[in-house]
């Protein structure tokens, strides 16, 4: 469980270290945060960490710099092993009901969400994932994606929203 405050303080900190080194100083930062962080992995400044769920990030994760990455109270976030986070990239897994009854204001109760990021799948540089997806082993999300379903195993998806492009594994 991501404890908020600390990730508020941890944050701001991570910011003034420099871009791509200093990593194991920041995975015990995150670490003491409540971020369940494996071996090997390379956090770039700038990665923003907001809210009080679950955070699981498995060995040998890039999250490049500037991502954002809101694990809702209730919610959870998986990085499987090897999976790259693009810079810019956005992870959010809460969402508010908007109905044609009633006003829509934020502070009506949230929903929430898992998003697993699969084993060696790639997000590209400011690609937006959106609650509840789940996104395949070695899958490709091309940059400035924004996906809005579940992405399969070995598929390319890009676009607004992401649709299919192609399957990795077929050489053309």
């Amino acid at each position: 469980m991501l404890k908020s405050k600390r990730l508020f303080i941890i944050n701001k900190l991570v910011a003034l270290l420099p871009t791509s080194s200093c990593n194991k100083l920041k995975t015990r930062l995150y670490r003491w945060c409540g971020v369940q962080i494996g071996a090997n992995c390379e956090l770039f400044s700038g990665l923003q960490i907001l809210g009080n769920g679950e955070l699981v990030i498995g060995d040998n994760v890039f999250i490049g710099t500037g991502c954002l990455i809101m694990v809702n109270q209730g919610s959870k976030v998986i990085f499987e092993d090897y999976s790259v986070i693009g810079t810019r990239s956005t992870i959010i897994t809460g969402w508010h009901p908007i109905t044609p009854e009633g006003p829509r204001i934020v502070s009506y109760e949230g929903l929430t969400s898992t998003i697993k990021v699969g084993k060696g799948a790639h997000i590209g540089t400011s690609a937006t994932v959106l609650p509840g997806i789940q996104i395949g082993e070695m899958a490709h999300i091309c940059a400035g994606a924004v996906v809005t379903k579940d992405v399969q195993a070995y598929n390319r998806v890009g676009g607004v929203p992401a649709r299919f492009m192609r399957d990795l594994r077929v050489i053309d």
